[in-house]
């Protein structure tokens, strides 16, 4: 009889071994094309909020990824700086789609979607190719560029499946630097966490769907916080709009919210004293292993009814 079951259950264990081993190792994510009619209504941005002001000096934001349309509506006032780490003093396109989006999440300008945050500097740093594949050496290169850029925040919306060497350092550089560092804990079906999320000094970020269930793809493990991630709306590189899906686009939403927390102030010791920045703006909505201390949000007053009235799994 156990053999038997052991047969039926064969077939799914292999497909499940060739997702894992078919995962890009950096970018994995979902996308399909949204539908546009003037203002996208985008549940994301119900839960997490958006933070207008522009009173006080931009946050900087380095955004490493596949680049970014810079050219996209969305973006018309926004400031950018750019660095290509994949091919040295070539202008950057985006030809993946991915980076477009993360900026989208961050920062878009409210033409038809909105970003968390509209007091940014944008540094688009292209450490991954077209087909959304990067070299450490690139991932290196872009962390120690945003060092000398005195950037504030290091948004790293893709991971690796094993340490590598010289990522560590480079990221403890960059968190000596005052430097905030978010990254996606990944897409492994329940599995553990990528690099460098699964540092110690880096926000880890999982996401979850507009009934705050977990999405089936997140890792599970170290975990620091959540935020909306399942068929959310941003900007694509072919100047229109996308649905997303995956850990990639909640880390977004989680750099926008952080944006905006620090933006109140300015701290000298912020990577010291983030988390209990961020404590004041977290809802916890499941357990740690998944959701971590909980959603980020601008907008917590206002959901707290919201999850209670969920049954969170």
């Amino acid at each position: 009889m156990r053999r038997y079951q052991l047969f039926l259950l064969l077939p799914l264990i292999i497909l499940f071994i060739i997702l894992i081993m078919n995962r890009n190792e950096v970018g994995s994510f979902n996308e399909e094309e949204a539908e546009s009619k003037g203002k996208i209504k985008n549940w994301a941005l119900d839960y997490v909020g958006v933070d207008f002001q522009k009173e006080t000096a931009p946050v900087k934001i380095a955004i490493l990824d596949s680049g970014i349309n810079k050219q996209h509506k969305e973006f018309e006032d926004l400031t950018f700086k750019e660095y290509n780490a994949v091919t040295p003093g070539e202008k950057i396109v985006d030809d993946f789609g991915h980076g477009t989006a993360i900026a989208g999440i961050i920062a878009a300008r409210g033409i038809e979607t909105t970003g968390v945050i509209q007091n940014v500097i944008i540094y688009d740093v292209k450490v991954l190719n077209d087909k959304g594949e990067g070299k450490i050496e690139s991932v290196i290169d872009g962390i120690e560029w945003s060092i000398n850029q005195d950037v504030d925040i290091i948004n790293i919306s893709f991971g690796f499946t094993s340490d590598k060497e010289g990522l560590k350092e480079s990221i403890d550089r960059a968190v000596k630097d005052n430097i905030i560092i978010t990254a996606a804990a990944g897409n492994t079906l329940g599995l553990t966490v990528d690099y460098p999320a699964q540092y110690e000094n880096v926000l880890s970020i999982s996401s979850f769907d507009k009934n705050f269930q977990l999405d089936p793809y997140s890792a599970i493990g170290k975990i620091d916080y959540t935020a909306p991630g399942v068929d959310i709306i941003s900007t694509n590189n072919k100047g229109k709009y996308s649905t997303f899906s995956g850990t990639s686009f909640s880390t977004g939403y989680a750099t926008g919210a952080i944006a905006s927390i620090i933006n109140k102030e300015d701290d000298e010791n912020r990577v010291h004293n983030i988390k209990n920045k961020i404590s004041d703006y977290v809802l916890q909505i499941g357990d740690n292993e998944k959701f971590g201390h909980g959603l980020i949000t601008l907008k917590k007053e206002k959901l707290k009814e919201k999850i209670s009235e969920k049954e969170i799994y």
